[in-house]
């Protein structure tokens, strides 16, 4: 079954995913379950919520799908107020954030998510978090070149049949960072540490076993952090999905000790850690 919905101006959507993102915006399809939200106790939280793509280029998809609704936002708006940053209102009246031929938020969008973040935590905590300064810069390119695990939306697995007039999309990057995803070798002389789920540092067997930050590397092992700086001495989880991967090095190098865990929020790191705060970025169509 096609995954991937042409849309208008060579715009490329998800359809048929698990978590029916289009019947959600469009039928008002509501998946949240309450245990879920049960678990959200940590007073020191904040939740990033990246919106749907075709929530933010709702504009652009074919006329028989109409986005209106946002049920799993609403519900979880209600349940922690202030500890959620929406992504919609800060991006809905930026341009090209997000690529046409993939799901995911591009570096544009993503720096001016991360400059609202430490604008909110700053705020709510009475943080005094420094955001980095970057250039920016631009090309168009196919993505499914860059070996970056992005253009998903023009693989053959999710395009099936269908023919695209064009795979051309707009490309953020910057020098101002080494990308990290799909490009990072793991190194045990290096600060960033690889950490399994027991805390248990394995960073030099990774380096043995000649491994790099691909997919499976980071879905298994926590990315772990310690800043040897003039930053406050707080200690930091971050849980994150697929859309901070172009921007996580900034993250990296937010706080005095990080770690970041490829899961949705769970007491269970939280208890082991013992963090004194925690966000968690999530994708709209992730809440349930």
């Amino acid at each position: 079954m096609n995954k991937t919905l042409i849309g208008k101006e060579k715009y490329l959507f998800l359809i048929n995913d698990s978590s029916n993102e289009l019947k959600v915006h469009c039928e008002n399809l509501e998946l949240v379950k309450d245990k879920k939200l049960l678990q959200y106790n940590f007073n020191n939280f904040l939740l990033v919520v990246f919106p749907d793509k075709s929530i933010i280029y709702k504009k652009f998809l074919p006329d028989n799908y109409v986005v209106k609704y946002r049920p799993a936002f609403k519900i979880y708006k209600d349940k922690l107020q202030d500890r959620v940053l929406d992504g919609y209102k800060i991006l809905k009246n930026e341009s090209d954030t997000y690529y046409k031929t993939d799901t995911h938020i591009n570096l544009k969008g993503n720096y001016i998510v991360y400059t609202n973040f430490i604008n909110k935590i700053n705020s709510l905590f009475n943080l005094n978090i420094i955001q980095k300064k970057i250039t920016i810069l631009h090309k168009t390119c196919e993505l499914s070149s860059l070996n970056q695990g992005i253009g998903d939306l023009t693989w053959s697995s999710n395009l099936g049949q269908q023919v695209l007039d064009s795979v051309i999309d707009s490309y953020y990057f910057t020098n101002d960072f080494e990308f990290f995803y799909n490009t990072y070798t793991i190194k045990n002389d290096k600060k960033i540490r690889f950490l399994n789920y027991d805390l248990i540092d394995e960073t030099l067997q990774l380096e043995n076993n000649n491994e790099f930050a691909n997919w499976n590397i980071i879905s298994k092992y926590i990315i772990y952090k310690k800043n040897v700086t003039n930053l406050p001495k707080i200690k930091v989880i971050i849980f994150y999905d697929s859309f901070l991967l172009n921007i996580l090095p900034l993250y990296l190098e937010l706080f005095y000790e990080i770690y970041m865990i490829k899961e949705i929020y769970s007491n269970t790191f939280i208890n082991l850690i013992k963090s004194d705060y925690v966000f968690e970025f999530r994708v709209e169509r992730f809440l349930a």
